[in-house]
């Protein structure tokens, strides 16, 4: 076996899995997947990226990729993100949502509400950018800030492979 055929077995073991997942969630949350190209929403001074809607018009974020964001702005006290972390894994709706991505691994995003999100960081409503506009997604490298990632896609770096795009 070559490995570009180990390859293609390693991508259709990946799309099966975060297919699971995604059916399991929606299913727990009657939401339906939005896709990586989403709604891109302002919570304080972070981007963050609706992967998901439910039936009542809410889009679902990953927390988690929202506190990684706050680590590009200058917060990079461990306990204070850890607070952050725990502040969403507290709110009522919080869900689990397990994502396999090249380059996080296994993931554990915790999927909430932006408006809960919001509420429970003690922010103002999320404000909704236009469309078209970035956010944090599984597919970033979790080791740049948004402003790094940023001035990457403005200097040609392509946010999304084309091989990522039915994570």
């Amino acid at each position: 076996m070559t490995d570009r055929n180990h390859r293609q077995q390693l991508d259709a073991a990946v799309r099966a899995f975060n297919q699971a997942e995604r059916t399991e969630f929606m299913l727990t949350t009657a939401s339906r997947w939005l896709g990586l190209d989403g709604p891109t929403y302002l919570l304080g001074d972070v981007r963050a990226k609706a992967l998901f809607e439910d039936i009542y018009g809410r889009h679902w974020v990953d927390a988690y990729l929202a506190v990684e964001s706050l680590t590009g702005i200058g917060n990079r006290n461990p306990a204070l993100m850890e607070g952050y972390r725990q502040t969403a894994v507290d709110i009522r709706e919080a869900c689990d949502l397990w994502v396999y991505a090249d380059t996080r691994g296994k993931w554990n995003a915790i999927m909430t509400p932006i408006e809960d999100l919001a509420a429970a960081w003690g922010y103002p409503p999320a404000v909704r950018l236009p469309d078209g506009n970035w956010a944090r997604t599984w597919l970033d490298m979790p080791e740049r800030t948004d402003e790094q990632e940023l001035a990457w896609i403005a200097h040609g770096g392509h946010p999304t492979p084309l091989r990522a795009l039915d994570i």
